[in-house]
């Protein structure tokens, strides 16, 4: 099959585009330290507890974890963003964990 120089023209100019709405829509990923960073520049917690936060976040998705390091920075864009790409069951899940695991990891004695 043989495109014509104006299909290889449109499909040159459509190819950025492509590229853009596809490495728009990937997921942020956050790293269990990242989540430590992120506890210990956007909350007065102590740096043990910060700790033990970023450690108990490993039991939480890449997705996760990117909007608990986008909220504790106050990145507003990038938190309205994962919210909106995430399920109501995973932003449950971590606005529970933003909401608890300070005062468990304190219960730990961490």
């Amino acid at each position: 099959m043989t495109l014509s120089t104006s299909s290889r023209y449109a499909a040159a100019l459509l190819a950025p585009l492509f590229l853009l709405v596809v490495t728009s829509s990937v997921a942020s990923a956050a790293t269990p330290e990242e989540v430590t960073s992120a506890c210990e520049a956007g909350s007065s917690l102590p740096t043990n507890l910060c700790a033990c936060v970023g450690e108990d976040s490993a039991s939480l998705s890449d997705e996760q974890r990117a909007f608990y390091v986008a909220a504790m920075n106050k990145d507003e864009a990038e938190t309205t963003r994962l919210r909106l790409a995430m399920s109501p069951n995973d932003l449950i899940d971590i606005v529970t964990f933003m909401r608890t695991s300070p005062a468990e990891c304190a219960a730990k004695g961490s």
